[in-house]
């Protein structure tokens, strides 16, 4: 991404508004959990009648406007979608290690001995917040292949930054989604993912009657191979096998345990220890 240096510091800006808003619906969302149960775009609605001052609510219970106004409403939904994907994983986890704690303290006591505490520390919510800022709808216009416009806060005022993108060709079928703003270092760069829709495929019955439908097998071995492929026909016929080896490139784990075996020919046993079949 190729932008003025002045940029960096409106880019900086932007992003820390970002994640203010952000950790203000987390906030929002722990006082009131029950809005996880709701489907992401009831969820957002919800905490916009929390949240956002509107002419039939103008006074809303937790105005966002104490964190900064006239914040756009694509900047804002970006925002309490981040929230969302965050809380949603802390109280998973949250819920995971109160049921362990639940079954530590259900489990019997052994005669004469003292039931052990649970020693497993809760999940705790996030102290800082560095997410990449989403630019929804509205936030972006103008792409080329050459640039695109960013609505940025620069720190005192909405503005519309001209910036300098080198992009790809599109895949057919695909379309852009929505770009983020990512810090690496002291550098920014624009992510853009790309989307296609797929259709849903038949259920397994449907496809395995297809005498065209082809199955991939996968056998995962200990000894030389670490894997062997077989590509199926729907009656069990073996079209073709590939073998992947090649230990070396895995990780320590298997290494250790190609260690534990000799694989010399015995003409090359003085390579192992003397009376056993190690290495």
């Amino acid at each position: 991404m190729q932008y003025p240096p002045q940029s960096a510091h409106s880019f900086a800006e932007h992003q820390a508004l970002y994640n203010r808003v952000v950790a203000f619906y987390f906030e929002v969302i722990q006082a009131h959990e029950g809005i996880l149960s709701l489907k992401n775009k009831e969820a957002l609605t919800a905490l916009e009648k929390l949240t956002h001052a509107t002419e039939k609510s103008p006074h809303p219970i937790l105005p966002l406007s104490d964190i900064a106004p006239d914040i756009p409403a694509m900047f804002r939904r970006a925002a309490i979608n981040a929230a969302l994907g965050s809380a949603r994983a802390f109280f998973s986890s949250l819920k995971t290690w109160r049921a362990r704690k639940e079954k530590h303290e259900a489990q019997p006591c052994k005669k004469g001995k003292k039931q052990q505490p649970f020693r497993e520390r809760p999940p705790v919510p996030p102290r800082t917040w560095n997410k990449s800022a989403s630019f929804y709808a509205g936030l972006w216009k103008e792409r080329s292949q050459h640039s695109i416009m960013l609505r940025v806060w620069t720190g005192s005022c909405w503005s519309w930054l001209k910036i300098g993108a080198l992009s790809r060709d599109i895949p057919e079928g695909y379309a852009l989604g929505s770009p983020q703003l990512v810090r690496k270092g002291k550098s920014w760069w624009l992510h853009t993912p790309i989307e296609k829709t797929l259709e849903s495929p038949a259920n397994v019955v449907e496809q395995i009657a297809s005498k065209e439908t082809r199955l991939c097998a996968v056998d995962l071995n200990l000894d030389q191979h670490i894997a062997v492929c077989t590509v199926q026909a729907v009656e069990g016929t073996i079209l073709a096998t590939s073998f992947i080896g090649n230990g070396t490139a895995v990780s320590g784990t298997r290494r250790e345990t190609a260690r534990t075996h000799c694989t010399q020919p015995i003409s090359d046993w003085h390579h192992c220890r003397r009376g056993t079949g190690q290495c």
